[in-house]
């Protein structure tokens, strides 16, 4: 049995998924903010011991690598990493986008349209990409400024927008054929398939060199000095 431990903490809702031989066995999704540092963990154990699993038995992690939260991002590489050297296993990364789509297309699979994840990247911009209803992707992930032309290219037939960009989208959007999901149900229960089938190809991250995919460079800022 193969069993394979997922992480999603990309965006504000902290989800685990475990797996055997590329099925479901058991998910802990909670939604408390951008708490993942304190959360995380709590639901990997749980989720072990409900399922009589022990990190010896895991034969690999994966973990949503981006885009998203900067924080969140690192809070479920670094906790992937550890897992891995600990135990010696493989590490897997998976598009938060790619991910995203495969839970909207699981939730409606008689959707027929073009599907567009969007997360929240501040201001009127997002992080999006172009997915078929066949889950096959028609653009990379790219940061997009939105206004009324965005996705002109494929307004002429039913487009889906969801994510916690998409109401910004929604405000400006003109298209008679935008279906806008505001809360579809993903969670690292969608990262399987695709991460069986990397886990088979023996498609495995650097666990020295992987870094979060952000998209847009990341900047830290001082804090200022009190005088």
């Amino acid at each position: 049995m193969v069993y394979l431990l997922h992480l999603e903490t990309a965006t504000a809702v902290c989800s685990v998924s475990l797996s055997g031989a590329g099925k479901p066995l058991g998910v802990k999704v909670i939604h408390d903010g951008f708490r993942h540092a304190e959360n995380l963990m709590f639901l990997v154990d749980q989720l072990l011991t409900e399922q009589a699993v022990s990190y010896a038995d895991l034969q690999g992690v994966v973990v949503s690598n981006g885009p998203g939260s900067y924080t969140g991002l690192r809070i479920g590489l670094s906790t992937a990493k550890g897992i891995c050297y600990a135990r010696e296993i493989p590490l897997i990364t998976l598009g938060t986008l790619d991910i995203m789509a495969a839970g909207f297309i699981a939730t409606y699979p008689e959707f027929k349209g073009y599907i567009v994840p969007m997360i929240d990247a501040r201001r009127m911009e997002v992080y999006t990409a172009v997915y078929d209803h066949q889950n096959q992707k028609i653009t990379p992930d790219f940061p997009c400024i939105l206004d009324a032309d965005s996705y002109s290219d494929y307004s002429s037939q039913e487009i889906a927008f969801f994510g916690d960009g998409a109401p910004k989208y929604q405000a400006v959007c003109l298209y008679s054929t935008a279906r806008f999901d505001l809360q579809p149900d993903w969670n690292a229960a969608h990262m399987i398939d695709l991460a069986y089938h990397k886990f088979q190809q023996k498609e495995f991250a650097d666990l020295a060199y992987s870094e979060p995919d952000y998209l847009k460079p990341f900047f830290t800022t001082a804090k200022p000095v009190e005088e």
